[in-house]
């Protein structure tokens, strides 16, 4: 599995490749303002009535981001009083179990750390309740995929170095089941370098300060996540695990840049990679009505295509890098049915 999923030109063209490729919400839909931008069955289906939007976490993160900045211009396209609800809960599990358990007539949208629920089921984690291949997909948000950083004046130049390492390199998590838990352990086997994890921290931002004050080496997590410390000078990034360099990285290479050890590394490597593009998400209930699902995913879309939109998160360096429905659905469940090697060193991360 090694066909890339990310929007071509990505954040800069996500507007142009949109009005192409998606299904367009109108003549006037990309041009925002007003709930006319949106299509018939969308607002037909929804207009007036109030539809929950759901971040599985506290306010103020990355998800509770793109949900405030995403919901006036989904009301817009539907016609529906969309409310952000935080329910934060076992690291997305609890609020994730409400929306696949929710019935028909609840309108109940969430966003999700689709890496962290596709790993989760890989793993058989306790507390995910859910198939993902039964959800409802109503599209992909963005896909920011990791980068290792190190302390500034790390002896760790590049990635090349890291897997040149003959002692541990020590990374540092926030504990098992974790991206930044899940992604090392992987990427240590995959290329044979001496690896060691520190865990116990309280959050990703303690984790990091563990790799600023030089008592650890490395940290992973999505770009965006890491940015403003990369912007900062705390930390310094050596690679994304990638198959082509991050636009709000451009200098960084690309993991793709240097080879696994064989055959069947590269493999483990390409479904580390295709796992991250499966993002942040949008899902609704299986029991959600097949008429209902259509208006949001075309509500969703329309949304999207809105030049406002993008603009207010590029600014807030988030942006867009989004997929349909079905093309959402498509990969996670690709990643779900990645081979056995890979999805037993996801087993093992937990």
């Amino acid at each position: 599995m090694t066909t890339s999923r990310r929007s071509a030109g990505r954040s800069a063209a996500v507007a142009v490749a949109l009005a192409g490729a998606l299904t367009a919400c109108g003549s006037d839909g990309g041009s925002g303002g007003g709930a006319e931008g949106g299509s018939a069955a969308a607002e037909g289906l929804f207009e007036g009535e109030d539809l929950d939007l759901v971040v599985p976490y506290e306010p103020g993160g990355g998800y509770d981001a793109y949900a405030r900045a995403i919901a006036p211009y989904l009301e817009e396209c539907t016609g529906a009083r969309v409310v952000v609800r935080n329910e934060p809960g076992a690291g997305g599990l609890v609020a994730t179990n409400q929306t696949a358990a929710a019935p028909a007539s609840e309108n109940r949208l969430q966003i999700v750390n689709t890496v962290g629920l596709v790993s989760a089921q890989i793993a058989g984690a306790e507390g995910a309740n859910f198939d993902l291949n039964d959800l409802n997909w109503i599209g992909r948000v963005s896909a920011p995929p990791n980068v290792v950083v190190v302390s500034p004046d790390s002896p760790f130049q590049t990635w090349q170095d890291i897997v040149d390492a003959e002692e541990a390199v020590r990374f540092v998590a926030q504990g098992p089941g974790a991206n930044d838990y899940i992604a090392p352990t992987i990427l240590g086997e995959a290329y044979g370098f001496p690896y060691e994890i520190v865990t116990g921290f309280a959050g990703s931002t303690e984790a990091r300060q563990a790799v600023v004050a030089g008592n650890a080496d490395a940290h992973a997590l999505p770009v965006d996540s890491q940015l403003g410390a990369i912007e900062s000078g705390d930390v310094r990034p050596v690679v994304t695990v990638d198959d082509e360099p991050d636009p709000l990285l451009p200098d960084t290479p690309a993991i793709s840049d240097t080879e696994a050890a064989d055959a069947d590394a590269q493999t483990i490597v390409d479904n580390l990679i295709a796992m991250g593009e499966t993002g942040r998400s949008l899902i609704v209930s299986p029991q959600m009505e097949e008429d209902r699902v259509a208006a949001l995913r075309e509500g969703y879309q329309c949304a999207i295509e809105n030049q406002e939109l993008v603009e207010e998160l590029e600014s807030q360096q988030r942006p867009l890098d989004p997929l349909s429905g079905e093309e959402t659905a498509q990969l996670v469940r690709e990643v779900l049915d990645s081979p056995e090697e890979f999805q037993q060193l996801v087993v093992d991360s937990y």
